[in-house]
């Protein structure tokens, strides 16, 4: 299985769109098996001739034809998430930042979270120009469509209130407490909740611990992918000791720290996170 991962080409558009993957398994290979842990990102994959079943545990693809084209998203998911890849399988996934999803979508995101999330066809062309791209051969011709297209649907976003929450809790996700940030932009803690079960699918409390866990593997990433029988545990001070660390990274994981950064598979940027079965 080859995986190619890619950050966006266009300034303006890696604003909003962290990076996105190409993912091809042929039809001989073996079956391929792995976690992924959560993040803060919006994800949208697209396939096509492929049979995808999902539930809350992890998805299962196999190659089909015939089927109808798939595109998925997924916003949130508290514990390790199991993919299944079977056949011949070409996938195009796409890590948007947090909110940036929502400067593209005509609706609030919440909808296609509550109506569509297994079926995300936000525009009338999207399939047939997706359906298209997998198909192409040219992998740089492919880049270069998808970020036109991307950048077609650009309407922007604007929402200060969440915006400069989801920052403040991005750049330092213990600097104050939820009930402060609230005071600070003179509102609610309860509408500030309703703003991210909106626009980003998950609770502030939600945000700000994935944000912590996330942070810890990125400072680990040397940890993950040199000599991992050695070398020491950096946690980010967030974490109020050791011992809530580890408590949070076996609710995302299901391993203790240093059990997690001997087995899994990190990007130097930490955006792709999988632990091969």
């Amino acid at each position: 299985m080859q995986l190619q991962y890619f950050k966006p080409k266009s300034k303006l558009l890696s604003q909003y769109l962290e990076g996105y993957y190409f993912l091809e398994k042929e039809r001989n290979e073996p079956t391929v098996e792995y976690f992924t842990f959560p993040n803060n990102f919006s994800i949208v994959s697209v396939l096509d001739n492929t049979r995808l079943v999902m539930d809350n545990n992890g998805a299962f693809a196999k190659e089909k034809k015939g089927v109808p084209f798939i595109s998925t998203l997924i916003c949130h998911y508290k514990k390790p998430f199991k993919i299944h890849y079977e056949g011949k399988i070409r996938e195009i996934t796409f890590y948007f930042k947090p909110l940036g999803l929502n400067a593209f979508i005509p609706k609030q995101l919440k909808y296609y979270l509550e109506n569509y999330s297994s079926s995300f066809i936000p525009f009338e062309d999207y399939e047939t120009t997706f359906k298209s791209i997998l198909n192409e051969s040219n992998m740089e011709e492919q880049r270069n469509q998808i970020e036109k297209y991307w950048l077609s649907k650009l309407i922007g976003f604007e929402n200060p209130l969440i915006q400069d929450v989801a920052l403040e809790l991005t750049q330092n996700a213990e600097a104050a407490s939820i009930e402060q940030l609230a005071a600070k932009h003179h509102t609610s803690r309860q509408n500030i909740a309703r703003q991210f079960h909106i626009h980003l699918g998950k609770t502030p409390s939600e945000f700000r611990k994935i944000q912590r866990f996330r942070e810890t593997m990125a400072k680990n990433t040397g940890l993950a992918n040199n000599d991992k029988n050695k070398g020491t545990l950096n946690y980010d001070s967030s974490f109020y000791d050791q011992s809530h660390l580890i408590k949070d990274f076996k609710a995302f994981t299901g391993l203790a720290p240093k059990a997690f950064f001997k087995s899994v598979s990190l990007q130097e940027n930490a955006t792709i996170n999988w632990l091969f079965l």
